[in-house]
This record gives C-alpha cells, sequence and structure tokens, in this order.
C-alpha cells in the first residue's frame, strides 16, 4: 500500500487510495457480523445460564415434595402403629429411620442438582472463554492489519 521502493524526501507517504479503500470496507463487511455472532453467543449463554437455574429448582422442588411425602407417609404409618408399646416402639424406631433416609436422600438429590448447574456453569465459562478469545483474536487480526497498513 505504501511505496517504500521510492526515497522519501519528506515525512509523508504515498498511499494506494484503492487499497486502503478495499481494506476499509472489508473491516466495515466484517465488524457486523463478528458483533452479531458475539451477540449470537451472548444470548445463547443467557440462556443456558437461565435454563440451568431453571433446572437446578425444579430438581430441589421436586426432592423437596419427595422428601416432604415420604416424611408425610412415615408419619401415617407411625401413626396407625401407636397401638401396643412394643408396635410403638418399633414405629418410632422405623419413622425415624425413614425420616432420617428421606432427608439424606433430599440431601444427595440437592447435591446432585448444585453440582450440575456447576458443571452447566463451567461449561458455559470455557464457552465464553472461547467465545472471548475468538473476539480478542479478531481485534487483533484487524489491528494487525491496520498496523501493516500505517
Amino acid at each position: 500500500m505504501i511505496d517504500a521502493s521510492k526515497p522519501q524526501l519528506f515525512s509523508k507517504a504515498v498511499v494506494d487510495i484503492e487499497r486502503l479503500t478495499d481494506i476499509i470496507e472489508e473491516i466495515r463487511r466484517s465488524l457486523p457480523e463478528d458483533i452479531k455472532a458475539a451477540d449470537r453467543i451472548t444470548k445463547t449463554s443467557s440462556q443456558i445460564i437461565d435454563d440451568a437455574k431453571e433446572q437446578g429448582v425444579k430438581i430441589i422442588e421436586r426432592a423437596k415434595m419427595d422428601a416432604e411425602q415420604v416424611v408425610g407417609d412415615a408419619k401415617v404409618k407411625a401413626q396407625r402403629m401407636v397401638d401396643e408399646s412394643e408396635i410403638k416402639r418399633i414405629a418410632t424406631l422405623q419413622a425415624k429411620e425413614i425420616i432420617a433416609g428421606s432427608e439424606e436422600e433430599a440431601k444427595s438429590i440437592k447435591s446432585g442438582a448444585d453440582e450440575y448447574a456447576r458443571e452447566v456453569l463451567s461449561d458455559l465459562e470455557a464457552f465464553v472463554a472461547k467465545v472471548s478469545k475468538t473476539i480478542q483474536h479478531g481485534r487483533d487480526k484487524l489491528e494487525q492489519k491496520a498496523g501493516s497498513n500505517s
């Protein structure tokens, strides 16, 4: 673009206007697509995060409902067994075991939901980092073009 083969008497340079115009036009054409791609990626990332949160909430709610149902069932069963002292003792022991098991199962389900959310967010973070790297690479190319054209 700059004719370096001719001696320069002044600090001015000869620029190929047609080539410069082509480069500027190429940059104008590529920037909107890059911006649209980045916007699509951002929207997709936001949707993934929202979906992960929604799924996590549903899993936790389902676990709570299941635990409440199991606890309720255990209470009803225990109440029926109150007639005799030995049956009452056994029923109380079994109810405690069921409640403890239900609480442990609820903790396990919640832990699984939390782990799933962490995995989704980790995957999303890696995806966003990759997109960011791609965007930075595009910027670097533009800077290189601008630097070599100066």
